[in-house]
């Protein structure tokens, strides 16, 4: 794992090595505390502390007694300088021993030493430096776990990048072998698209074959129907012709009859089909006899329409479509007589009946200039139920 390769732990590096840096300048500066010299360096002197001294107070004047002691102490730290060569080796490697834990020893003296000097300077120094001290431990504190968050970024970035290079490897084996997988299914999709066109190909051929045969067929057998058809239609046609022409002599028979009949004053009752002039039904008063004949039925049936009881048939119990046939005169003065149904049901005998009754007196018909009586025929459908 490198390290200072970020610009935070650059900084953290910077200040760590300052903090050294000052606290061996304190360890200098304040040194270890003052031992007294060994008797062969000469006599020990205690300035003591200055606040006690006195700068009247001289030192006393050393007496012979003195002197003496002086003189005793010089020989005997000769003597000791003596045995100290002897046992030069022993204290080298009493040194040598006692050297592990110098740092130790001086740090501590240095923390003593330390201490008594902060007892003796101003609190508020004490305070402030501190403060310093805690500001720098918590800026240090700091620092190291900005350094952990980005060593563990950087190792999580680093296992994330791993695990994507593996997914991408994983991705690309997959994709590989789908792509192999996709190719083979596609030849042989295209194998069997082949395969199946070839079939429908030759299914379309084998239908075209057989659907030109069937057109053929089917145009022959139409061109025979529609011989069939023409050949079916002018024979009608000649019947309907035939019949029609039948219908209109028959007509005119009984035309020419009823007239010479009349003319010999026979009955005064003339059919509808066949009278001059239309009895006429209020409001019908307009056009020629045909235009009052059409006028005439189309108001008659749709008062019948209107005055039927159509739930009638219903509440019979009769379904679907009920035929209704009225016959009835209108006589030469105009009125509805001779009132006659069929139905299927007495009951919607009655009502036709009924509805008849009710109908408008009109003007009569006339034949030759004269008041006949006019049948007519009514047929009436009735839905009942659904």
């Amino acid at each position: 794992m490198k390290y200072l390769e970020t610009k935070h732990e650059r900084n953290s590096a910077k200040i760590t090595a300052l903090l050294l840096f000052i606290l061996m300048l304190l360890l200098f500066v304040v040194g270890p505390p003052y031992l007294d010299p060994p008797p062969e360096y000469g006599v020990a002197i205690n300035f003591g502390n200055p606040s006690e001294m006195n700068d009247e107070v001289l030192p006393d004047e050393p007496s012979s007694a003195d002197a003496d002691e002086i003189a005793e102490e010089v020989e005997e730290a000769e003597a000791e300088e003596i045995i100290e060569e002897d046992t030069a080796e022993e204290l080298v490697e009493e040194e040598i021993v006692e050297e592990e834990t110098t740092e130790e020893v001086v740090e501590k003296e240095a923390v003593e030493e330390t201490v008594e000097e902060v007892a003796e300077e101003d609190p508020a120094e004490i305070a402030e430096r501190e403060a310093e001290a805690r500001a720098a431990e918590e800026l240090l504190a700091q620092q190291e776990e900005e350094a952990l968050k980005i060593k563990e970024a950087k190792e999580a970035k680093e296992a994330k990048e791993e695990a994507e290079r593996v997914a991408k490897a994983k991705a690309e084996k997959e994709a590989k072998k789908a792509k192999e997988a996709k190719e083979v299914k596609e030849a042989k999709e295209a194998k069997e698209k082949a395969e199946k066109e070839a079939k429908l190909k030759a299914e379309r051929a084998a239908k075209a074959k057989a659907d030109k045969l069937a057109a053929e067929a089917k145009k022959k057998a139409a061109r025979l129907a529609a011989e069939r058809k023409a050949a079916k239609a002018k024979a009608k046609a000649d019947a309907d012709a035939k019949a029609a022409a039948e219908s209109a002599a028959k007509k005119k028979a009984a035309a020419a009859a009823a007239a010479a009949k009349q003319k010999e004053g026979g009955s005064s009752e003339v059919s509808f089909a066949l009278i001059e002039n239309v009895p006429i039904y209020p409001g019908c008063e307009g056009g020629d006899n045909n235009a009052k004949k059409k006028c005439m039925s189309a108001k008659i049936k749709k008062f019948v329409g209107e005055k039927f009881d159509k739930q009638l048939a219903a509440d019979l119990g009769l379904t679907g479509i009920q035929d209704i046939k009225i016959y009835f005169k209108i006589n030469n003065k105009g009125d509805i007589v001779d009132i006659r149904a069929k139905a299927p049901n007495p009951k919607l005998v009655a009502e036709a009946k009924r509805v008849a009754r009710l109908l408008p007196k009109m003007k009569p018909g006339r034949q030759q200039g004269k008041a006949v009586t006019v049948p007519y025929y009514l047929p009436v459908k009735i839905q009942a139920g659904n």
